[in-house]
């Protein structure tokens, strides 16, 4: 009876070595994390902060981008140079991870003027919104306010930004000179102005 056993030994050993090497009551790997997104080499839709309403798609390569415009059309350009100005990561949306945010310059050609939008990006990479323009804070001032790249932040689940509103004593040529710190939050549609 010496195979008998060799049998039973063998038939408890089969059903063990295909059972799941996974203990039981154990969580799977958690799904990956959407890939990074490069924010200097990417494609935008931007709207030159209204300029262009219905937007365009803008895709920057190393931090710049020039899209041709219809100079046949209103606002009448030849073509709009795309400037990422700086980014700042951070939960804006309250989900735990880090979202991105990204300034942007926009120079419609021929002009000498720039302008400026804030677009906000999830931490998938989905766009939740941009800020609203600058021109909103303006006030009685002769141009709107100037974001300071270096000051774009995300503090406490609020986009800070510094920027320099204009004087009236301020010109075009001179540049603003009046530092302003404006907060804004998320409020699960778009991004409303926090009090200072």
């Amino acid at each position: 009876m010496p195979w008998c056993r060799t049998v039973l030994a063998l038939a408890c050993l089969v059903p063990a070595g295909c059972a799941s090497t996974t203990p039981t009551g154990t969580a799977h790997p958690a799904a990956p994390a959407a890939p990074a997104v490069d924010w200097r080499n990417t494609t935008y839709t931007v709207t030159c902060d209204g300029i262009v309403p219905g937007g365009f798609r803008a895709t920057v390569v190393g931090g710049n981008a020039r899209v041709p415009a219809d100079a046949r059309r209103p606002p009448y350009y030849d073509h709009y140079d795309i400037g990422v100005r700086a980014t700042a990561t951070g939960d804006v949306d309250g989900d735990g991870a880090p979202d991105t945010v990204v300034l942007l310059d926009c120079s419609p050609q021929l002009s000498n003027g720039i302008v400026q939008e804030v677009q906000i990006f999830s931490s998938a990479g989905r766009r939740l919104g941009a800020l609203p323009s600058p021109r909103s804070l303006q006030g009685d001032a002769k141009l709107p306010p100037v974001y300071d790249p270096a000051g774009l932040r995300v503090r406490d689940g609020e986009i800070v930004a510094d920027m320099t509103a204009y004087g009236p004593d301020d010109s075009h040529a001179s540049g603003p000179s009046v530092p302003l710190t404006v907060r804004w939050r998320f409020d699960g549609q778009e991004f409303v102005r926090a009090p200072s």
